[in-house]
């Protein structure tokens, strides 16, 4: 209902209760402003949790907050004046402060095996005398090898009394060593180098200690069945939720990987002498992942035979072309799989010079995985793509492979996903995709940001609050060339008490960003910014997803024109999608109050996780791999953090 404000008042109470609804949407605002934040006359929306979701959280609890909506409906009883009705009221973040305790101190460490004259009581005191140090070390340097999975290997150590792991009681190793060496030969497989986990190192260390006339002492025994223990828990927490924490490259990355005891993974692993399977099985079984790791496979071995030839520049290809150009294409249309090959006769130095319809036809399936306009001719732009080294397409790979591993093992039986390189939303259910949109997702400046929450209510004719980052930066500058330049938009002026005001009688020029104390509101309609429904999923950047009147935005290529919101091409449709099992909401009755001017609130019977990634490699449902720009140039700041580029090698890993 929308609060009516009046310079007089017949009751002071009533005052004193305005005020209170008044002031904490505006509180609120200030602290939460994002692309469009409600505030001032109508309650502000919902905010249900000051921190955001992790995915299990996203798919399997129901917010508090989402549950206050009024449930709109076709057959309303006595409606407020107004006819709009209320989203939920925000609540101020709680302050969960709680008395300082004193820090409690963690349980004492086994103390060491007293010393034997076994080689196997030396290498546990030896191995006890390493990590059972105050105050606890990070990190071990033993020889050339830099250990940093010491709190693992305290856990591991100490739940086994200090015991050796790798070798036998007399400091043979045991067959679990060539089982380990053996699975990091595996790592460029899953995206991940061999040589971060020093393999050829342990090679050496390992055929040392194999020699038949070997002595090794007690020390250097232990010592290296440290390094080994160190190298399986290194490589395996990197297999399970990446090499790098996401917030080094994402500050506001809140979705939990998954997560494993990898002390009781390794134990399991060495009594069942399983150290290979173990460490395959720690690696991500989404589906994607797994088709994206063979075409990892694929390419690497394209990568091996010479890579895909590069098309010269001249004029553009299309069907009927004839040369040496032409047979290039084919051969690289072969590389990459869009083209299938006909055998000796037609591949290699003795494809076809023709730009027959079967070349026709697998360039628009090229140009339809790597997001360009699917002609069937080679413009600048296709070529370009053409192109990229394969060197190129495989980094882009590893860098996708690693975004998996920061996600959890599943989204749910139902989710709702945007992918922001893309453009794209689609809805699954399932396992299986049921409805795709177009998106326009945040530009440059103002971009979409990357997380996970449920969405819990869509409102149907909303009204928009401009959030005062967009109010200062935009709409101020239009109100100092025109004061009435806001009011053809349909958007009034409000002080921050609540009350409307003239935009004449406001001097802008003088106001900036600093003393601007006005709130925005936009009225329901055609012209309104939301469009006629929002979606709503409460999350501490204010993004939700949100119909639009720039309906021309969508045949675009590259669609970052929003101010952080997700704009999508088909409303009425995942509206009907979500509403689904109520008979009232027909698509007839979503379009109708969508435009009818009347804010409805609509709570959804189940909540609905939604996944906001970055994905600029992915797999589609027919298993073709995706290929996209790096819009906001995240991909950069990963290999940047993964790889050190100034000499163009790996960063070394902690083994």
């Amino acid at each position: 209902m929308m609060i009516r404000h009046s310079l007089l008042s017949e009751n002071v109470g009533s005052i004193i209760s305005m005020s209170k609804r008044i002031i904490l949407p505006l509180w609120f605002c200030t602290v939460l402003s994002a692309c469009a934040f409600n505030t001032g006359l109508v309650a502000a929306q919902a905010a249900s949790n000051p921190e955001p979701q992790t995915p299990g959280q996203a798919a399997n609890s129901q917010s508090e907050a989402a549950a206050t909506p009024v449930v709109a409906s076709l057959h309303t009883g006595q409606e407020a004046a107004s006819g709009d009705e209320q989203e939920p009221e925000p609540t101020p973040p709680a302050d969960n402060t709680q008395p300082a305790e004193a820090a409690t101190a963690p349980p004492p460490l086994p103390p060491c095996p007293e010393g034997n004259a076994s080689i196997q009581g030396q290498m546990a005191s030896r191995i006890c005398q390493q990590i059972r140090i105050d105050p606890p070390p990070t990190r071990l340097r033993i020889n050339d090898f830099e250990l940093r999975s010491v709190a693992m290997l305290t856990q591991f150590y100490t739940q086994r009394n200090y015991q050796a792991a790798w070798l036998s009681a007399d400091g043979k190793p045991l067959s679990a060593t060539s089982a380990l060496l053996t699975a990091l030969g595996e790592a460029d497989r899953e995206g991940l180098r061999t040589a971060d986990y020093h393999r050829p190192q342990l090679q050496k260390l390992l055929k040392t200690l194999q020699q038949d006339g070997a002595a090794p002492t007690a020390e250097q025994l232990a010592d290296a069945d440290l390094v080994f223990t160190n190298t399986f828990l290194t490589y395996g927490s990197h297999l399970l939720a990446g090499r790098l924490p996401p917030r080094q490259v994402d500050r506001d990355w809140a979705i939990k990987p998954r997560s494993r005891d990898l002390a009781a993974v390794l134990q399991e692993a060495l009594t069942k002498d399983t150290v290979a399977e173990s460490l395959r099985a720690l690696t991500p079984q989404n589906k994607g992942y797994v088709q994206l790791r063979e075409v990892l496979r694929k390419y690497q071995q394209v990568e091996k035979e010479g890579g895909w030839p590069t098309i010269g520049a001249g004029a553009n290809l299309a069907q009927g072309a004839q040369g040496q150009r032409v047979r290039d294409l084919r051969v690289r249309l072969q590389a990459s799989g869009d083209l299938s090959e006909g055998g000796g006769a037609s591949s290699g130095k003795n494809a076809p010079a023709t730009f027959d319809k079967s070349v026709a036809d697998a360039v628009r399936r090229f140009q339809k995985r790597h997001g360009l306009p699917e002609t069937g001719a080679v413009n600048a732009t296709t070529l370009a793509a053409l192109n990229k080294p394969v060197a190129e397409r495989i980094r882009q790979i590893e860098l996708n492979l690693e975004r998996w591993r920061w996600l959890p093992d599943g989204f749910g039986s139902r989710y709702i996903l945007v992918n922001i390189p893309s453009f794209k939303m689609n809805v699954f259910e399932n396992g299986k995709r049921v409805m795709e949109a177009n998106v326009v997702v945040g530009r440059q400046e103002r971009q979409t940001p990357t997380f996970t929450a449920n969405m819990a209510y869509l409102v149907l004719s909303p009204k928009w609050y401009v959030p005062r980052s967009i109010a200062v930066k935009d709409k101020l500058p239009q109100l100092q060339r025109n004061p009435y330049a806001l009011a053809r938009q349909n958007i009034r002026v409000y002080s921050n008490s609540g009350q409307e005001i003239n935009p004449r009688s406001v001097n802008w020029r003088a106001v900036s960003a600093n003393s601007f104390n006005y709130q925005l509101r936009q009225d329901s309609g055609p012209r309104n910014a939301l469009g006629g429904i929002k979606f709503m999923f409460p999350n501490p950047y204010n993004v939700y997803l949100h119909d639009t009147p720039s309906r021309e935005l969508f045949s675009r290529n590259q669609r970052t024109y929003s101010s952080g919101c997700i704009r999508i091409s088909n409303p009425v449709e995942l509206a009907q999608y979500l509403l689904k099992h109520d008979p009232r909401w027909t698509r007839d009755a979503i379009k109708t109050a969508s435009v009818s001017g009347k804010q409805r609130v609509v709570t959804l019977p189940q909540q609905v996780p939604v996944y906001l990634l970055y994905w600029t490699v992915w797999m589609d449902d027919e298993g073709l791999a995706h290929f996209r720009d790096d819009v906001y140039s995240r991909d950069k700041l990963l290999i940047r953090a993964l790889y050190q580029e100034s000499t163009g090698s790996p960063r070394r890993g902690g083994a």
